[in-house]
């Protein structure tokens, strides 16, 4: 073999400590080597280690190897320098199953421990500040007084690592804005790189310019896809952006749907996009007006149980960014789900979780610990790392950490880089101890989620970004989540960025309903206009006074929390046709819930409730729900949930990505949910065993049918 590069391999276990890396860079570096390649013993670590893509060698990068990252990657005359570390042959048996021509193994186990400890030390002695002593954890960004906003010089924290796919601290975001016809696109690419001297260039759909923006019309492209370099050879390959006219129309169906603004929902709970996509047939025939997906985005996932549990459903509500690969699918397959839907008659609605992201130490950092105890735990990942998705987003908080990055000496913050987040775009620190003060419930830390500072403009604006997209792709509406966590004013401000990007008007079939969840704060949220937190009358005037139609505002609608015990816990102040209305919900199923008092009105199916009691209170729903006075006209949408019986005690989901089969440590005690299949096209609804689909009950159907004006089947 002629040998034309020399590249240094490394197989480290355990890959915790800088030095060691440090060291495997001056070995390398000494040796003439071009590359590094690094195969970790730990799969876990592996994101971990992209904050270390440099190296402090400006020539050098690394790759990894392993078949759940790069299994065809391949270097022809190339001679590797093999370093073991713990693991023996590891190196040579990985480099193997990678596909190398050669891999030679020069360095005899006696050498290897003396480089080991030279290497070691040296690269000690360039290491920088050291951990927290004992048990403590960084306990800074604490809010003061009624102070919301992070501490300016938090700002020195950002860049804590790139994101993915680039060489430099890039980050980006694209705007879209569509004409009044909703027939040509302007793209712009907001980008930030850590260095304000770095010139960047711009690729839309290949074709290279100097200008930050373009323009699409409905004739010539269906999607967009968009490079960015720059001038440092940094770079970053945008998502493609599917244009809101590609989506494929919905075809006309007789019955009372009002184009759109009446009919009955299905949410399905724990349903796979694919799994959405094979019943939406079944729904187009029965009559339902549309599918409620949950949320898309990319979210927490981890190999570690969280309290013996793989994956918990709510790790759904705790995102990374807004790329839309989330556990039920890609974006290919939610992409397809939704096409498939609309081609059949059924509208698509999306669950978009704006209030937050992912929990304070659920993050990538590697070094997490308790102070209480010290008990340590390693990185999480996202749902971006399955399902065949590109990879995960690196995401950072401060929670529970206690080292600082060692490249710029300073602890993490809050930066989610995928999303184009920064310290600077969160509240600071405060637990959620009132729901009667409007501070806490907008700024508060939602059971430690990171709360974004939505009186931010540009968080503002990138949340309107991330709702443009939803529509763009073809969802016709979206459910948003903990919304009152966040100020109607903020709202307000965002939906009418959103109306902006949409040309100025909201689509006639779309509608969104917010989730306002009343107990005895309702005089603050509802009741009382002047409470100066109030999603009732003084949010009808303020949507008024920013330009929102009188049509355009019944199409902003509340989710009833008090249906069906207190339908009227508004004190009258939300119109019945922005009502939506439901029997059980998705954060019922939790034992010892108390989010809704239904008593003896509604009743929670996995919770023990019989198929015939919940059937009856499900066919009520559509024939006499309480509070209507005319239920032809009044709460114009109602959800039925479709969901599944917790399994081992667990509160995994059916899916297959909570059995702890893929449990990669502290698995004792791990509590497994095996697969099973959503879609059964030969259910009658109430099953029994795993999913429900509640929704294919006759008695339900023929009930919601009469509702919207259809024969029975």
């Amino acid at each position: 073999m002629r040998i034309t590069h020399k590249v240094f391999f490394i197989a480290i276990e355990p890959l915790r400590d800088r030095a060691l890396w440090l060291g495997a860079c001056v070995f390398g570096k000494l040796n003439d080597c071009e590359n590094f390649i690094v195969v970790p013993a730990g799969l876990a670590r592996a994101q971990h280690l992209l904050k270390y893509t440099d190296c402090h060698c400006a020539s050098s990068s690394f790759v990894f190897i392993d078949n759940r990252y790069n299994p065809h990657l391949r270097f022809p005359n190339t001679q590797y320098l093999c370093l073991k570390a713990d693991h023996g042959h590891y190196g040579f048996e990985r480099a193997h199953e990678a596909g190398h021509d050669k891999v030679e193994h020069l360095i005899s186990q006696r050498i290897h421990r003396m480089i080991y400890i030279f290497l070691l030390l040296l690269a000690l002695s360039q290491a920088g500040k050291p951990p927290l002593g004992g048990c403590d954890t960084f306990r800074d960004n604490q809010c003061n007084g009624n102070n919301v906003e992070t501490d300016p010089a938090m700002a020195e924290r950002r860049w804590f690592t790139p994101p993915k796919d680039t060489t430099g601290r890039l980050v980006a975001v694209l705007h879209v804005e569509y004409d009044s016809n909703r027939e040509t696109a302007n793209v712009t690419v907001q980008a930030t790189h850590k260095d304000p001297t770095v010139e960047l260039k711009y690729k839309f759909n290949g074709q290279a310019q100097t200008i930050a923006s373009a323009v699409f019309f409905s004739n010539e492209s269906k999607s967009v896809d968009v490079l960015i370099r720059g001038s440092d050879g940094s770079q970053l390959k945008m998502e493609t952006y599917d244009f809101i006219w590609t989506a494929a129309p919905i075809i006309n169906c007789t019955g009372d749907y009002r184009n759109g603004q009446k009919g009955a929902l299905v949410e399905f709970f724990g349903w796979p996009h694919a799994d959405v996509a094979k019943e939406c047939a079944f729904l187009a025939k029965a009559g339902y007006l549309g599918a409620k997906l949950f949320p898309a985005m990319e979210q927490l996932m981890a190999s570690q149980p969280f309290n013996n549990d793989l994956n918990p459903w709510y790790f759904m509500y705790q995102p990374v960014s807004y790329r839309l690969h989330g556990r039920m699918g890609t974006r290919e397959q939610l992409r397809d789900t939704i096409q498939t839907c609309r081609s059949l008659g059924v509208r698509v609605y999306a669950d978009a979780v704006v209030n937050h992201m992912t929990g304070s130490g659920n993050d990538a950092n590697h070094d997490h610990r308790s102070s209480n105890g010290c008990t340590k735990w390693g990185n999480k990942t996202t749902s971006a790392d399955y399902n065949g998705a590109p990879g995960p987003s690196p995401f950072y908080t401060q929670g529970f950490s206690y080292t600082y990055n060692p490249d710029t000496d300073q602890p993490p913050s809050q930066e989610f880089p995928a999303a184009a987040y920064g310290p600077l775009d969160f509240h600071c620190e405060r637990s959620l101890s009132s729901w009667n003060d409007p501070i806490a419930l907008n700024a508060g830390w939602l059971t430690g989620l990171v709360d974004l500072n939505t009186e931010r403009e540009n968080v503002q604006e990138r949340i309107a970004d991330y709702l443009t997209e939803l529509i763009s792709i073809g969802f016709s509406g979206f459910r948003v989540d903990a919304a009152k966590h966040i100020k109607p004013d903020d709202l307000v401000a965002i939906f009418s960025k959103l109306k902006r990007n949409l040309g100025g008007s909201l689509p006639e079939d779309f509608f969104t309903w917010w989730e306002v969840l009343l107990g005895g704060e309702a005089q603050l949220l509802m009741c009382n206009e002047d409470s100066g937190y109030n999603y009732g009358k003084y949010l009808v005037k303020s949507l008024a006074a920013a330009g929102f139609s009188e049509k355009e505002i019944d199409q902003i609608k509340i989710w009833n929390s008090g249906y069906p015990k207190e339908p009227l816990a508004d004190c009258g102040t939300v119109d019945k046709v922005r009502f939506v209305i439901q029997n059980d919900d998705h954060d019922q199923q939790m034992p010892g819930s108390s989010s809704r008092d239904m008593q003896d009105w509604g009743c929670v199916l996995v919770k023990g409730c019989t198929p015939e009691k919940h059937r009856a209170f499900e066919v009520r729903l559509f024939q006499d729900p309480n509070g209507a006075t005319d239920n032809d006209d009044d709460y114009p949408i109602r959800t039925i949930l479709s969901s599944f019986y917790w399994q081992n005690g667990s509160f995994g989901m059916p899916d297959g990505l909570s059995d702890c089969s893929l449990c990669g440590q502290t698995c004792e005690g791990c509590r497994s949910v095996r697969f099973s299949a959503a879609y059964d096209d030969a259910s009658k609804g109430y099953d029994s065993e795993v999913y429900t689909r509640v929704h294919r009950d006759a008695d339900i159907i023929n009930a919601m049918r009469a509702w919207v004006k259809l024969p029975p089947q």
